[in-house]
């Protein structure tokens, strides 16, 4: 490329040339700049944006090098001579050339001297899309100006031709390049306001480019670009009226610190002036604001690599300083225009480009967190973070363990994500994840081959996603990692799963090394495959295990009698060594350990008298807590029950449950305060030694346990247990007995209890609730690290939802 190039500016290649050059590389090895050996000027820096403290050291080091003379030390001369044969007349000495920006709108850019020692740039197409942006901002520069930029100097078009433009430098004297909005950009930014037109938005072409752009990219057979944020630019769109109304006017359409230089005044009391250049994407109907949100998102994004909700935060702060008579209502209208137009043009653009480089990367990943900003009043934040998650797969290497929905974008609010990444990438998915603008929170649990991330999100919903970075079960490794994503690939809608061998083998060892069947769902996802994939899938098994099975139907079924010869055909897979086996053995067992000091798990109470509706509320909350917040639930009746039940041990323990079941509540004939002091002794110690095993076993793994019944009973309704104690007794050796965080009794009117459940007279109905209630109200003053709360369960759904509240903000 760069000898065609050369040739456009009048060079040949020939072994004896006078003409050697150096120049710059790109990260991937590729000429970025270059310019004569025997250049005594930096004079490539003319491309370089100094706005950072890193960019302005370069510049300044470059330019001490050239003054000393040693730029021969950090700039070797390129292989290759040329001799000049025809040089065009706006190039009649030096120059420096920059090769362009990789994409369909590609185009070299020659900086040079004119014959009055003049900067001047040429800007060569290297591409029919590059010829026809140059061919725009030639037509851009040669008509009159608009109103908005007559007190902005422009470049002076010298010379336009089919592939080529040539133009004025238009850096005033000591200006420079700026990332802020100095009061010069602003007063451009003001200027451009105040000339916009109030119009419909189906009145103006800007409109219907959007709309066509975006049916475009949802339209489009076979992309690599990102589902979530095609779909979601659609949703923007679609929730936008063509009826509103807007300014429309001169927008630079390409306004970014790069493309304008910033003039210092002549004293304090003039504020300087800006010049613009590069008009190629240059309109006279843009959305009011569109380059001031150009200005910040590009700065944003490929600069300071911000979080997107802090551009977004910038950017509609800055609107209402530049122009106050906008409504909040249209400033956020403007800026869901510029969002669908930048994107969507974005997105076609790339979509035409052979290679990515990094920053496009970064791109998709800022403009679907700004599009996903505004959507976050209207849409699922589950839906909006699973994009955003999803679309950024590719990009990180990962795939997608066991997707069996059909779209993995509409994923059911009860399904989690399996994704299996590079060990760095996954710690990167686990970061984005933490500090997700749309996550309230999120718990983050580290094993010794993935990480666990439960999110809980602002708008009460959940997503749970598993981080693989290795493919194991305890000390086995089940299948190698590099080579599942080395062969993965993609399935409608642009999602990276797994290649069907290794999906299949990883289901079928997952479910089995656990002593489990495969799912039917599973099952049937594989069953669906043609017979001869099929076949081979079963091959594979009996290469690989040394098992045959006559059908997938047959592998499904888990076989315990083969499960020894399974273990011992995967212990001898490559990376299943003894040495390799002993370090993940110890892995495993460093993080089982560390998964008993987490503090995520969780008691909560439940108290009230017989018919006040627990156990309907009990089995709503579990299932509630286990299909939304993803938590492992155990329900516990009363006590701990470490020590059996009194009765077992003359009954057996089968004997005593039994009569236990058919005993009704308050019935005993235990009149004996002995007997009732040895009865609650047994059962207190119950209480002081059960509560250490539930800590361990399941309080300190993230476990929440549901008490249906707690100590409280043993305090004012201990003749439920066929006690006879004082309650003053009970109640100081309370302070002994571990405090869950959350302890709801829930109570009715006496009556609504009698229509429920005919156990206990109204009178002792009502006096068991005031009791109840002056002791929650007691406890809940003397001890601050729990929570006591009464609710009134005459409305389920309202109980419930106030439980949620509760258990809501002690979760996260």
């Amino acid at each position: 490329m760069l000898t065609g190039l050369l040739g456009r500016l009048g060079f040949a290649a020939r072994p004896d040339g006078e003409l050697q050059l150096r120049g710059i590389r790109n990260p991937d090895g590729s000429l970025r700049w270059v310019w004569p050996a025997g250049e005594r000027q930096p004079l490539f820096l003319a491309f370089y944006n100094a706005t950072t403290w890193k960019a302005r050291l370069f510049s300044r080091a470059v330019r001490l090098a050239f003054t000393c003379r040693l730029q021969g030390l950090l700039f070797p001369v390129l292989p290759g001579r040329y001799e000049a044969v025809a040089r065009p007349g706006w190039l009649p000495g030096s120059f420096a050339l920059f090769t362009g920006t990789p994409g369909p709108n590609r185009k070299a850019v020659c900086c040079a001297p004119d014959a009055q020692g003049r900067r001047v740039f040429a800007k060569l197409a290297l591409g029919p899309e590059a010829e026809a942006k140059i061919a725009r901002e030639a037509a851009v520069l040669a008509r009159p100006r608009p109103a908005a930029l007559r007190a902005v100097p422009l470049p002076q078009l010298l010379a336009s031709a089919p592939g080529l433009l040539v133009q004025t430098d238009v850096q005033p004297v000591r200006a420079t390049r700026s990332a802020t909005l100095e009061l010069p950009h602003r007063a451009y930014l003001c200027a451009t306001a105040a000339a916009a037109r109030r119009l419909p938005l189906a009145a103006t072409g800007f409109w219907h480019t959007v709309h066509h752009q975006v049916a475009d990219l949802l339209n489009l057979p076979d992309t690599r670009l990102p589902v979530g944020l095609r779909r979601h630019l659609a949703t923007l769109l679609a929730g936008l009226s063509p009826q509103q109304q807007l300014g429309f006017g001169f927008a630079h359409g390409d306004f970014t610190p790069w493309n304008c230089w910033v003039a210092p005044g002549h004293d304090d009391a003039t504020p300087g002036h800006l010049a613009l250049y590069d008009l190629e994407f240059a309109t006279e109907q843009a959305p009011v604001l569109y380059d001031l949100f150009h200005f910040q998102v590009q700065q944003g994004l490929l600069v300071e690599r911000l979080a997107p909700a802090l551009i977004r935060d910038r950017a509609l702060a800055l609107a209402a300083q530049i122009d106050p008579g906008l409504s909040g209502a249209e400033v956020r209208l403007a800026w869901h225009l510029y969002l669908l137009h930048q994107i969507s043009s974005g997105l076609l653009l790339y979509h035409a480009q052979a290679e990515w480089h990094t920053q496009v990367q970064w791109l998709l990943a800022g403009w679907l967190g700004l599009v996903n900003l505004e959507l976050a009043a209207t849409e699922p934040h589950r839906r909006l973070v699973l994009a955003e998650l999803l679309d950024a797969l590719p990009g990180r290497g990962g795939v997608v363990l066991k997707l069996r929905a059909a779209d993995a974008y509409e994923l059911r609010p009860t399904s989690d994500v399996d994704a299996l990444l590079p060990r760095a990438a996954a710690r990167a998915t686990a970061r984005f994840l933490r500090r997700h603008p749309l996550v309230r929170a999120a718990t983050v649990r580290t094993q010794a081959h993935m990480l666990s991330v439960d999110c809980h999100l602002h708008d009460d919903t959940f997503l749970a996603v598993d981080l693989l970075h290795e493919v194991e079960r305890k000390t086995l490794r089940l299948l190698a990692a590099p080579a599942v994503l080395a062969e993965a690939r993609t399935v409608a809608p642009g999602v990276p799963v797994p290649s069907l061998a290794h999906d299949f083998a990883y289901t079928w060892l997952f479910y089995w090394l656990n002593d489990s069947s495969v799912p039917a769902g599973h099952l049937w996802h594989f069953e669906q495959q043609p017979a001869e994939q099929q076949r081979a899938l079963l091959d594979n098994l009996r290469r690989d295990y040394g098992l045959s099975f006559g059908s997938l139907a047959e592998a499904a079924e888990f076989d315990a009698a083969l499960l020894p010869a399974l273990q011992r055909a995967v212990q001898r897979q490559p990376g299943n060594g003894w040495l390799q086996r002993g370090r993940r053995a110890l892995a495993y067992g460093w993080h089982t350990l560390a998964s008993h000091f987490r503090p995520q798990g969780m008691l909560i109470t439940f108290s009230g008298v017989d018919g006040a509706g627990k156990s309907t509320v009990i089995e709503h909350v579990r299932h509630g807590l286990e299909k939304q917040w993803r938590k492992r639930v155990v329900v516990i009746r009363h006590r701990p029950s470490v020590l059996p039940i009194l009765s077992a041990w003359k009954y057996g323990k089968t004997g005593a449950e039994q009569r236990a079941v058919q005993s009704l509540p308050h019935q005993g004939q235990n009149q004996s305060q002995l007997s009732s002091l040895v009865r609650f002794a047994y059962y207190y110690l119950d209480y002081v030694v059960g509560q250490a095993v539930v800590w361990l076993q399941h309080t300190r793994r993230g476990h929440i346990v549901l008490y249906d019944r707690y100590y409280f009973d043993f305090i004012n309704d201990s003749r439920r247990s066929n006690l006879r104690l004082p309650e003053g007794l009970t109640r100081s050796l309370y302070r002994f007995v571990h405090k869950p965080r959350l302890n709801f009794f829930l109570y009715a009117d006496a009556a609504e209890i009698l229509r429920r459940k005919q156990e206990m007279p109204a009178a002792d109905i009502t006096l068991l609730t005031r009791k109840y209630q002056d002791l929650f109200r007691q406890l809940g003053s003397r001890y601050r690290h729990s929570r006591y709360i009464p609710i009134r369960n005459h409305d389920l759904d309202a109980t419930l939802s106030t439980i949620s509240t509760y258990i809501r903000q002690e979760i996260q």
